[in-house]
């Protein structure tokens, strides 16, 4: 199943839907527990796609493919960074850079959403507590006097998460390729199976010290880039795509 969050063109009414091919069906009942597909609702040209949840927190995980910058096979638990709510961006909207003098890039990932509570969770009833997967970009901007660039005025202006276009509660995310694509041209690339922690054990690790929350956004890393650092310029297209997911793209301009 195909969980959106959408608005009909013209109202500012927000709903949850079930997405079948290109048909939107009203989502009757709690998205978290035994939705129903009811009322045909029109076609996906006929309305507005939104994140498909609203997280209390976007947890995200750092350096998880060999290759990026940073990365070690030493490492004892995921680097982890959070960024608020108010980063959430839709799908299609555009992504404005607030630092006009410093360069940013897009981050294309694997998202995870939690289902249920979830604390001090084993790897093995991962499946359990996860509603299912999505397509996230961990827009980054740089930071002053070469400060980490995992820190909140980086990681963290309004709308630099936007992620979608839905949740697919079926999805098989063991071994799918991401690829990040920018002005039509394929700049990162690698396959969920080469992340150093996978979500399972990601969402175990964060729980024994963070309690997520039903609709939590958890993105699982950036794949190494394929022709050098590519940064973004004024009027750029992005998409982050992930294989048999879906893709999800965004304009990024730069505030005037």
């Amino acid at each position: 199943m195909r969980i959106i969050r959408f608005s009909n063109l013209g109202s500012s009414e927000k709903r949850y839907g079930i997405l079948e091919n290109q048909d939107v069906f009203e989502l009757v009942g709690n998205p978290l527990k035994f939705p129903v597909k009811g009322k045909h609702m029109g076609n996906l040209s006929d309305v507005k796609l939104l994140s498909p949840c609203l997280p209390s927190k976007i947890v995200c995980v750092a350096l998880n493919f060999d290759g990026v910058e940073g990365f070690s096979k030493n490492m004892l638990e995921p680097l982890i960074f959070v960024k608020p709510p108010t980063c959430c961006a839709n799908p299609d909207e555009e992504i404005i850079n607030p630092f006009t003098d410093l360069p940013w890039w897009g981050e294309a990932e694997l998202g995870v959403v939690i289902k249920k509570e979830t604390k001090n969770m084993g790897i093995e009833f991962a499946k359990d507590h996860i509603l299912g997967f999505t397509i996230g970009n961990d827009t980054t901007v740089g930071n002053l006097e070469s400060r980490d660039h995992h820190l909140a005025r980086s990681k963290c202006p309004d709308k630099f998460c936007s992620f979608g276009p839905w949740i697919d509660t079926d999805f098989d995310a063991s071994d799918c390729l991401i690829e990040a694509v920018q002005n039509g041209e394929v700049i990162r690339r690698a396959r969920s199976s080469e992340q150093f922690w996978q979500w399972p054990k990601i969402i175990s690790e964060i729980s024994k010290w963070m309690t997520l929350k039903p609709y939590d956004l958890i993105l699982t890393g950036n794949p190494p880039d394929t022709v050098g650092m590519r940064y973004l310029n004024n009027g750029d297209v992005y998409t982050a795509k992930v294989e048999g997911l879906g893709e999800l793209t965004n304009n990024f301009s730069i505030q005037d």
